[in-house]
């Protein structure tokens, strides 16, 4: 049965496509991984994996390419035969309950606020999720919220004291950084440096990105 990694956001801009893209192809390395959207139309995570596809067709690349697959035709009962890990972008509360580790981008005062208080809608869309999941005889998700804006110490500590009532746990910072806009438009990551074929294209920026992606993934998967 897969892993099931599921990204949702409080509000819009948080990055949570970029991360859900870049996680993939680091797990794809070493797991059978797929990433999937609920768009009812190609999402840029679908135009995101088929640059890669068309990458390693078109120039010889070796780029690992998680398939991509759109819950508007294929479901998580499918899936789950046939992966290890499966990563879901999605804006809509209702795939919450499918969770096993649920990762929130988190930027602005929404956001900050969203996940800071017990009474907020988005505190009642996981209690709920959790509440389907302990029906199921399911463990609860692992919440991880991960701040991407330049929020100042006192916000932190909020974070802190809410992740301990609240049961998230707070990631490490992951900046708006230009290299994972480009990469996401692209094809190709700061992930894909040790490609030999493209190691020419990437320059100090680009290794401060893939060692904060990498930081990360450290935090949200130990044991890769």
């Amino acid at each position: 049965m897969a892993q099931i990694i599921v990204i949702n956001s409080v509000n819009t801009l948080t990055g949570k496509t970029m991360l859900a893209a870049h996680l993939a192809v680091m797990l794809a390395a070493d797991y059978q991984t797929a990433v999937l959207d609920s768009a009812p139309a190609e999402s840029p995570l679908a135009f995101f994996i088929a640059k890669r596809y068309n990458l390693n067709l078109n120039k010889n690349y070796n780029l690992p390419v998680p398939p991509y697959y759109s819950l508007q035709k294929e479901t998580f009962e499918e899936l789950n035969k046939t992966c290890d890990v499966l990563i879901l972008d999605s804006p809509e509360e209702k795939y919450l309950q499918y969770a096993d580790i649920l990762i929130t981008p988190l930027r602005g005062a929404e956001g900050l606020n969203a996940v800071s208080a017990a009474d907020s809608l988005y505190a009642a869309f996981i209690w709920e999720a959790k509440k389907k999941r302990a029906a199921l005889g399911k463990n609860a998700f692992r919440w991880i919220v991960c701040p991407n804006d330049n929020f100042i110490p006192e916000e932190i500590n909020k974070l802190v004291s809410a992740g301990k009532i609240l049961g998230f746990q707070l990631a490490p910072r992951l900046q708006q950084r230009a290299e994972y806009a480009e990469g996401l438009k692209n094809g190709v990551t700061v992930l894909d440096k040790d490609q030999p074929a493209l190691k020419t294209l990437f320059d100090l920026p680009d290794l401060y990105a893939r060692r904060e992606l990498k930081r990360f993934a450290a935090f949200i998967w130990p044991e890769k």
